[in-house]
């Protein structure tokens, strides 16, 4: 038995895995990243003695609780090098947690683990190249290549929210202008009809959000386009041209069988996918294409929990 545990920017949870991915003693807390490191550490700690008291199990029976991160990973050492979401840098959490709880830690990329998770007990392994897309906030992506994860030479390769789409495009807030993240990602998208709202739009975008803009989502966003809203239905567009363009060229690079598509932008969404995927198929090459799947991840919040607890060194 081990413990997956998803940390997050907003929240934190965590459960007993056992080998097949059933999660029981399920925990969700609050992240209070105001704490600090040391705040959060000790959260987890915490939460780690709730899983177990909730599961009923001896601690001795823990074989390694396995943590969900978000940002980049040191390969050999597993300190969290940078942390977007926490403003974490260079933190030891593996050696922490591992001197707080007495079991064995990992420590992954969130995405990574979501994607592994979602391959290992949603797909039972097969097939054996997978691309994981999670359209989230940002975009994070997931590689399965022969049946394993893809890392890259430094531990930090899948970054596919921060490949280039249009060198003269957005500013991302990685720095670069252009990125897929910059077109696609949930944050972006909103702030860009948050911001004129703020100046005085009134389509019908106003209305779906009852007028309070700090409620705005992507949802409201796409549902705004359907009715006819002008703005929406421009940015829309583009965010679906986009996207397709994006999913085109890392299927033309990785030639996958199958893309699965997550996180809240893509379930917050009614036709999304559907329509990057035909955006896709106008660019992708044909043979890149050919037998190729999409779909939607099947696991939900569960498949970074499964992934972290089970994920191959």
């Amino acid at each position: 038995m081990r413990i997956g545990i998803d940390l997050g920017g907003t929240k934190i949870v965590g459960g007993l895995v056992d080998a097949s991915g059933n999660v029981t003693g399920r925990t969700k807390i609050p992240t209070v990243a105001g704490s600090g490191y040391a705040g959060v550490l000790a959260d987890l700690a915490s939460l780690v003695n709730e899983v177990i008291a909730k599961s009923g199990i001896s601690r001795k029976a823990v074989e390694r609780i396995g943590i969900a991160s978000a940002g980049q990973i040191e390969k050999y050492t597993q300190k969290i090098v940078f942390s977007p979401n926490l403003g974490w840098w260079d933190v030891p959490l593996k050696d922490d947690l591992e001197r707080e709880t007495g079991i064995a830690v990992m420590v992954e990329n969130d995405v990574n683990a979501a994607t592994y998770g979602e391959w290992k007990f949603g797909l039972r392994q097969t097939p054996s190249h997978v691309l994981g897309v999670f359209v989230g906030t940002g975009i994070g992506g997931g590689l399965i290549l022969d049946g394993r994860i893809y890392r890259g030479f430094s531990n930090v390769g899948g970054e596919i929210g921060h490949m280039t789409l249009n060198p003269e495009g957005y500013r991302c807030h990685c720095g670069n202008r252009g990125c897929f993240e910059a077109y696609c990602g949930g944050s972006y998208i909103v702030e860009r009809v948050r911001g004129r709202l703020r100046e005085g739009y009134r389509g019908k975008v106003w209305g779906l959000t009852g007028g309070m803009i700090e409620l705005l989502n992507a949802g409201h966003i796409e549902q705004a386009a359907m009715e006819g809203d002008e703005l929406c239905n421009n940015l829309w567009a583009e965010v679906v041209e986009y996207m397709g363009a994006g999913l085109a060229s890392l299927v033309n690079i990785l030639n996958p069988e199958l893309v699965m598509l997550g996180g809240g932008v893509i379930f917050g969404s009614t036709g999304l996918m559907e329509d990057a995927a035909k955006a896709m198929e106008r660019r992708v090459m044909p043979a890149s294409a050919k037998g190729l799947r999409i779909e939607k991840v099947r696991l939900g919040e569960d498949a970074a929990i499964v992934g972290a607890a089970y994920m191959e060194e």
